[in-house]
This record gives structure tokens, C-alpha cells and sequence, in this order.
């Protein structure tokens, strides 16, 4: 859910900040796949009025009263003190005007009723007492404005083949990958082929930004399918506990990395040409502290140990040796009851019927049916 969300404010304030620069009309990308199935609605925050019920409106309005650009922060820049903007929003949208600024903080609407105390319990029920319905209208995300501030903000420039050499080498992993696909990102989301946008708007100067979020999505696709419960065969299933809690951790800094790069493509407002002022490199999000003791044992006075020199560690252990032993006994356990369950099929082929009943059944039960 945050995920998609924070992916739909990726393509508001990038495509937005064209629109008041005049760089594309609303009709060239009001239909961005990434806004199907949601809708956006805008604010007032004293009296909660609804400004606008639809991200074109509002764009049109800004534009008309003299807005420059937008730009996406953590919420955490900023003294929000909008209390329903914060149930779920972790990020505030600013809105640049010549001699001002205007802070939109970015949540999901809580109904109050929630809290009635005539809504019972749900303890010891099996079910909800008054079942979502809202869940399958589609997401709502809802922008409060909460102030207006003089002066201008700045928004850093992001030097991009500075960016991807510190990914690669706090994950050990190049970056752009050669794996990842090549050309425009646009995202994990089906979209009609003749409306078909990037999730950012793509250009010369903004390709290696393209291809390193490409690169950091395939590495969390992989290791979301690697570390999933239900893969028993992956090499994570075999960890220790101690070797978990480093993946686990390493997981960690790759979804820090793409919240990093995701506020950096929305915010990149240049064009070929116009690079910007170059200045160090200083990171928007730090990854949050590992929940384990072994995460303060992992890291030295100069900082957290790399995932290379996690893999030399691990290779000096003996859980390597370990794992490959019981991968072995169990293809030949597997081998040996094919084997058995061949021979029985060839005697009784009667037997197949329910031997594919079985197998029907567990299927479903893995995917939860």
C-alpha cells in the first residue's frame, strides 16, 4: 500500500513540476497507469474542506497563482502538526512559489468513528464486525495544506553517478545492473501500451537515474522472493540465525536506498544542459537500526560492515559446508521417494488418482486458498 502510494507522489511531483514549467500539458499524462484504481483529493487543514477531488485541479490552480515547481521530503523535515495527516503519511509535499513555500502534508484520512464507543469489540471474532468495504473502492490519498512559509527551500541536486557508486558499494552490488531492464522505468504496474508512461519522466539526462531504480527494484523483487517464508528452497531457508539477521539486515539498507533514490528521481526538476550546482553528497534517509544485538557486534568505528565483507566472513564458517551437506541428503531423500512412487504407479496405476488429489491440496494450501 505505501509502496504504491509513495510511487503515485513520484509521479505527481516530477510530472507536476514539467506542468508548471511548461514542459508538457495535463492531457500528455493525466491517464499515468500509476493513478488507476486511486484517487487524490486536496485539503484545507482547519476546516477540513475539500479544496480539490482531483490532482488535475489542483495542478491548474497552482499554476494560475504563480507556483514554480514541487518537490517530495520525508515528513520528518518538517513540524507537521496536522494529526490526520499522520495516520500512514510519512512524507510532506512542498509546493514552490517565487518569495514562498507551501507544506502539504501527505497521510490517509481515519474515520473518527473508529473510536466510537458504540463500535463492539472485534476480540475473539473471526472476522471484522463492520468488514472494509473501502477496500475495494481503490486508495484515497489525501494532501492537508498545512502552511504557507516565506522564503524559498532549497531542494539538493542529485549527482547520480555519485549515488550509484555509494549503493554499490554499501550493497556490494553493481550499480546499474546489467540484469535490470534496460530504457525508461516504469514501475511495477500494468498500464494500456498506447498510454504507457515512465515513472518519471525520462530524458538523456535522467537515464542512469532510470536504470538505478530499475536495478534497486529487481534486487528487492529478488530478495522479497528469496527471503519469502514459503520458498523452502532458497538459500536463505537454510541461515542460521545470526546469518539471517545480515540479510535481513541488508535488506534493510536496500528498501533506505530506494526511498533515497524514489524522493531523488521525483524531485529531479533539470534538463541536459543544466546540471546544477555540484555539491557533497549527504543521504535523505538513513536506513533504521537493525533489532538485534548482533547489528551493534557487525559494525567497526567506520561504520556498519559491508555485504563483501559479510560474504568473506561467511565463507570462513562452517554453515556453508553445513548447508551444502543437507541440500545433498535432500535430493537424494527426494530422488529415493520419486523413485519408490514410480515403481508403485507402475504396479497399481490406480494410485495415481489420489496421489494427485494430494498433491492438488498442497498446492492450494501454499498459496493459501
Amino acid at each position: 500500500m505505501h509502496q504504491k502510494l509513495i510511487q503515485r507522489q513520484v509521479t505527481l511531483v516530477s510530472y507536476g513540476t514539467q506542468y508548471l514549467r511548461d514542459k508538457n500539458a495535463l492531457g500528455d499524462w493525466y491517464r499515468h497507469g500509476i493513478f488507476s484504481n486511486a484517487r487524490l483529493q486536496f485539503r484545507a487543514l482547519a476546516d477540513n474542506v475539500l479544496l480539490a477531488d482531483d490532482f488535475t485541479l489542483w495542478l491548474g490552480i497552482l499554476k494560475a497563482s504563480g507556483a514554480t515547481r514541487l518537490s517530495l521530503h520525508l515528513a520528518a523535515e518538517f513540524e507537521l502538526a496536522a494529526s490526520q495527516a499522520l495516520n500512514g503519511g510519512s512524507y510532506a509535499l512542498v509546493v514552490h512559489f517565487p518569495d514562498r513555500h507551501q507544506v502539504w502534508a501527505v497521510g490517509e484520512e481515519q474515520a473518527a468513528w473508529l473510536t466510537h464507543p458504540l463500535v463492539p469489540s472485534e476480540e475473539g471474532q473471526g472476522y471484522p464486525v463492520f468488514p472494509d468495504a473501502a477496500y475495494y473502492g481503490g486508495s484515497i490519498d489525501c494532501y492537508w495544506c498545512i502552511e504557507d512559509r516565506p522564503g524559498q527551500l532549497d531542494v539538493p541536486d542529485t549527482d547520480w553517478k555519485q549515488l550509484a557508486r555509494a549503493i554499490a558499494e554499501d550493497l556490494a552490488s553493481p550499480v546499474p545492473s546489467s540484469l535490470a531492464p534496460g530504457g525508461p522505468y516504469f514501475g511495477p504496474i500494468s498500464q494500456i501500451d498506447d498510454e504507457k508512461l515512465p515513472l518519471f519522466p525520462s530524458s538523456g539526462f535522467t537515464s542512469l537515474a532510470h536504470r538505478i531504480m530499475a536495478t534497486l527494484a529487481r534486487q528487492q523483487s529478488t530478495f522479497s522472493n528469496d527471503t519469502n517464508p514459503k520458498n523452502d528452497s532458497s538459500t536463505y531457508a537454510f541461515l542460521d540465525q545470526e546469518e539471517a539477521d545480515k540479510v535481513t539486515d541488508w535488506g534493510r539498507r536496500l528498501d533506505s536506498w530506494m526511498l533515497e533514490v524514489q524522493l531523488r528521481c521525483a524531485n529531479e526538476a533539470r534538463s541536459a544542459g543544466l546540471t546544477g550546482t555540484s555539491t557533497p553528497f549527504a543521504r535523505l534517509h538513513a536506513a533504521p537500526p537493525a533489532n538485534r544485538s548482533a547489528a551493534n557486534e557487525g559494525e567497526s568505528a567506520d561504520g556498519p560492515v559491508s555485504q563483501a565483507q559479510e560474504d568473506t566472513s561467511l565463507s570462513t564458517t562452517g554453515g556453508k559446508f553445513g548447508r551444502l551437506v543437507t541440500l545433498f541428503i535432500k535430493i537424494a531423500l527426494g530422488s529415493l521417494v520419486i523413485a519408490t512412487i514410480a515403481n508403485l504407479l507402475a504396479f497399481y496405476p490406480w494410485l495415481s488418482v489420489p496421489a494427485v488429489a494430494l498433491w492438488m491440496l498442497y498446492r492450494r494450501a501454499q498459496r493459501g486458498d
